[in-house]
């Protein structure tokens, strides 16, 4: 999608989103649904045709982030053992990432890293040290359509873990950096591993934002 056209779509969807929160006229609230059918045209017109989405696609991506639009929190955790190998699971996309996902809205950041880590690698781990927190479009994914904060967390693994296949993810295993697998970026880089590890051999590490 055009870059220029998709950051207009996005930017009247959100007028509209914060809109609807706040308006009380019932003439203004149509006039805000009008805005986010022309932000959803526009939006399926620039990705139509095969493998595209429809506008019916679009809204339902818009009604899953409805409300004041603020940044998505998305985790993932660096788990190494004691050889500096990282943690990393095979994704339902068929490559391998980090640990983790949205934030459950009702955990704690903590809470939310052991359970996602437990689930998606069966290993219990201990949260030690905020490594990160990055801005997903200019670190990751600059085609991303909503804006997302990653949270980059060091944790320090409890056992060994036995993996029980998910929904999620269908493998988990330990890396040495200079023998990674082939892995989605959108959702962690090389960079980013790499200076997890600088964090877990630094005495006093400085989180890193942006």
């Amino acid at each position: 999608m055009d870059d220029y056209l998709k950051n207009i779509s996005r930017r009247l969807q959100a007028m509209a989103q914060a809109g609807l929160l706040y308006s009380k006229d019932k003439f203004d609230i149509e006039r805000y649904h009008e805005i986010i059918d022309i932000a959803a045209d526009l939006m399926s017109h620039e990705t139509g045709g095969e493998g595209g989405m429809s506008k019916e696609d679009v809204r339902e991506l818009f009604e899953q982030n409805d409300g004041y639009p603020t940044p998505k929190c998305d985790l993932r955790m660096a788990v190494f053992d004691d050889e500096d190998r990282i943690l990393m699971v095979m994704d339902y996309d068929g490559k391998w990432t980090l640990p983790g996902g949205w934030c459950e809205y009702d955990h704690t950041l903590r809470e939310n890293v052991a359970k996602e880590v437990i689930e998606e690698s069966g290993i219990k781990v201990e949260p030690v040290r905020l490594v990160a927190v990055l801005d997903h479009k200019r670190n990751n994914n600059p085609k991303s359509f909503f804006s997302s904060y990653k949270f980059i967390v060091l944790c320090r693994p409890l056992d060994d873990g036995a993996f029980v296949p998910n929904i999620e993810t269908t493998e988990a295993s330990y890396f040495a950096l200079d023998e990674l697998p082939e892995f989605n970026e959108h959702k962690c880089s090389l960079e980013q591993i790499k200076m997890c590890l600088k964090a877990k051999h630094s005495e006093h590490w400085e989180t890193v934002f942006d």
